[in-house]
């Protein structure tokens, strides 16, 4: 944002030194990146962040100097002198998207007279690197910049049927924008049409077709309330970036709205004359829910370490625009004003008083009550799983959501939707978003491998996005889920990934609060019979939450790999309701172990997953360690479809040594139980 310093000075006394104002302002949230000297005026340029769309005005930083050095703010009042006699012809305006634009506002001047603006004005466009086309079209330009609020202005004899209609675009409409380049729409955009055609594209930009030309006489003066998302897909989808489309993008002031469509039209009046028809024409409701917002009396000085009065809290919030609503001896309760719609909660009203005090008057040797902040499950799961992985050795990436279409080509472990495409492509080439984050990081091993570092063991913890069923029960709240997923891409076999997914399982805890179950499973990412799912069983229902297995041949080679390499990806989002927050800590048995091998004959289809649930359900609490030690298949030993499992227990208890008949009869209640529930027999 470029101010004018004699344009700022308008509205509120400014410091003499144009440095100390910058500074001041930087310190305030502000920062400054540069001031030129514009003869007898001064452009200063600031750093507005996303959250202020008030300091997109002169108006809204004028507010801040005012705060800051203690000043009266000067706002003018425009009340622009109406005609007495009825409109010729009354326009109507209509909403049919009121989801998009909520309120609507027309102001019709006649007879005014289009030519070169007034020095005053074209001097202050200049100073703020804004060209000067017309007085009409610098006067929108010039509110815009003095309040945030954009504003246009359309030739009204080209408004065909006197009528203003505000839709949703049809399909494929076409729409030639003032910059005389045609555009296809489609449904998700808004337009303002009259009766027969779109004239501008809601929020970006107005049409060539009703633009202000010098031979225009009648004017016809919008100013409206545009829903930010709608307005950034517009301007993104169709690259069509403008000055209304940056503060739409933002949320301007809902009360600007009408000052603003004043304030145009009282200076179209002076720079153009003619004559103002009796009242605007208006539709729907301007959406404005202020928060109220509690503010503990000793709030401050707990968070800051230093006391601000309470005179100088409450002198600093109501010059901010702040409303006290109700007062107790505990606290205040403040409404925040309509332009302040990032301000909501009790910590935004204290870093208001923060920096607006100074932050430099913020001690830096105060002890500051500290209170501890409890992890939440989420968080905690994603500290322990990078925790895991580093421990590994693992190195940590970061990977774009957007993939190209040769990543995504691979099914999703999460769901066969298709993935969601951008339009435009964020990154050249990469226009969808990702549905797992295997593609990604088999491409940047592949990329580490092109430039010789072949043991390139990357892990990374991040969200994918998969459309929702158009039927599910949660699509109606948010069409597009964003699992939360910790995946990694290791050199070696099955067995690497699954014992990081296991190491990760075990650090959560999920032990304690749930049984995981490992299943052979088909998926196109990896290699037939060397992958499995992770299925968690908790309160009678299982759900998938995560997927181990060898990288396929095919896929190695779209990656510029070479095997193996296995990968695993964990639904870190599932896994909330059954992380342990504290790991339960034993006493080791003082006691001495029973080491045991078991040789047991299953059918091949049975999971070992199933063999070792039987195992620990027969092992009545004695069990301390369970290992696979071979897989052995024998057709003429063994039979047709049968497989030999050899299994090494260790048996320990906390309350005497074993004996060798007790070490024995547990072994007979695991082979019994394995028997009953899979089948096994204990081979000779």
């Amino acid at each position: 944002m470029i101010l004018s310093k004699q344009w700022l000075a308008d509205y509120v006394d400014l410091p003499a030194s144009t440095a100390e104002l910058a500074e001041r302002l930087a310190l305030a949230g502000l920062n400054h990146e540069s001031t030129a000297e514009t003869g007898a005026d001064a452009a200063i340029e600031i750093e507005v962040t996303s959250n202020r769309p008030d300091c997109l005005g002169h108006i809204g930083v004028a507010r801040e100097v005012g705060v800051l050095y203690g000043r009266p703010l000067r706002i003018p009042d425009p009340r622009p002198v109406e005609t007495a006699a009825e409109p010729r012809r009354r326009l109507t305006v209509d909403i049919a998207a009121g989801d998009i634009c909520p309120f609507y506002s027309a102001r019709v001047l006649r007879g005014v007279r289009i030519g070169p603006s007034p020095p005053w004005l074209v001097e202050r466009l200049r100073t703020v690197g804004m060209a000067s086309v017309n007085n009409v079209v610098d006067v929108t330009n010039y509110v815009m910049l003095e309040t945030g609020q954009p504003l246009h202005a359309f030739d009204l004899a080209k408004i065909r049927g006197a009528r203003i209609v505000v839709r949703r675009a049809v399909a494929g409409e076409p729409f030639e924008a003032i910059n005389h380049k045609t555009y296809a729409l489609d449904e998700r955009m808004c337009v303002i049409a009259d009766g027969e055609r779109p004239v501008a594209l809601a929020g970006v930009m107005g049409g060539a077709d009703t633009e202000i030309s010098a031979a225009t006489t009648d004017v016809l003066l919008e100013s409206a309330q545009f829903a930010p998302l709608p307005v950034r897909a517009a301007a993104r989808g169709l690259v069509l970036a403008s000055g209304s489309s940056y503060r739409f993008e933002r949320g301007p002031d809902p009360a600007m709205v009408d000052w603003a469509s004043r304030r145009a039209a009282a200076l179209i009046l002076e720079v153009a004359g003619g004559a103002l028809e009796r009242g605007p024409v208006e539709a729907g409701r301007l959406a404005c829910a202020p928060a109220e917002i509690p503010l503990r009396s000793g709030r401050v000085a707990d968070v800051l370490g230093c006391d601000v009065p309470q005179a100088r809290q409450r002198e600093i919030l109501v010059g901010l625009g702040f409303v006290d609503t109700a007062t107790s001896p505990d606290s205040t309760t403040w409404r925040a004003p309509s332009w302040r719609r990032d301000c909501w909660r009790e910590i935004d009203l204290v870093e208001e008083i923060a920096r607006i005090e100074g932050y430099d008057r913020v001690p830096e040797d105060v002890a500051i009550a500290a209170r501890p902040v409890e992890w939440s499950a989420r968080e905690m799961a994603v500290r322990r799983a990078g925790e895991v992985f580093i421990g590994a050795g693992l190195c940590e990436a970061l990977t774009r959501s957007v993939v190209s279409e040769a990543l995504e080509s691979v099914a999703s472990p999460w769901g066969d939707a298709p993935p969601l495409t951008i339009r435009p492509a964020l990154v050249r080439g990469a226009d969808r978003l990702r549905r797992t984050l295997l593609p990604s990081l088999l491409e940047a091993r592949g990329g580490n491998a092109a430039v010789g570092t072949d043991d390139a063991d990357l892990f990374e913890i991040a969200r994918a996005y998969v459309a929702r069923p158009a039927g599910s029960s949660d699509a109606a709240s948010s069409p597009v889920e964003e699992p939360l997923l910790a995946s990694c891409v290791v050199g070696g076999d099955y067995f690497r990934a699954k014992g990081l997914a296991e190491a990760i399982l075990g650090r959560l805890g999920v032990d304690a609060h749930a049984t995981v179950e490992w299943r052979p499973v088909a998926c196109a990412l990896l290699t037939q019979g060397r992958a499995a799912e992770i299925v968690l069983h908790r309160d009678g229902a299982a759900e998938r939450v995560g997927i181990v297995g060898e990288v396929a041949a095919a896929t190695l080679e779209a990656a510029a790999l070479t095997g193996p390499v296995a990968a695993a990806e964990l639904r870190l989002d599932r896994l909330d309701g059954v992380i342990a927050r504290e790991r339960a800590l034993e006493r080791p048995s003082d006691f001495p172990a029973v080491e045991r091998d078991v040789n047991l004959v299953v059918a091949e289809s049975v999971p070992w997953s199933e063999v070792a649930a039987a195992i620990r359900g027969g092992a009545g609490g004695l069990l301390e360690r369970l290992r696979l030690v071979q897989v052995w298949q024998d057709a003429e030993r063994l039979g047709v479809g049968s497989k030999s499992l050899v299994v090494s227990l260790r048996l320990r208890s906390d309350s005497g040594t074993l004996s060798g008949d007790a070490a024995a009869a547990a072994v007979d209640n695991i082979v019994a139980e394995c028997s009953r529930r899979t089948g096994a027999t204990l081979r000779a």
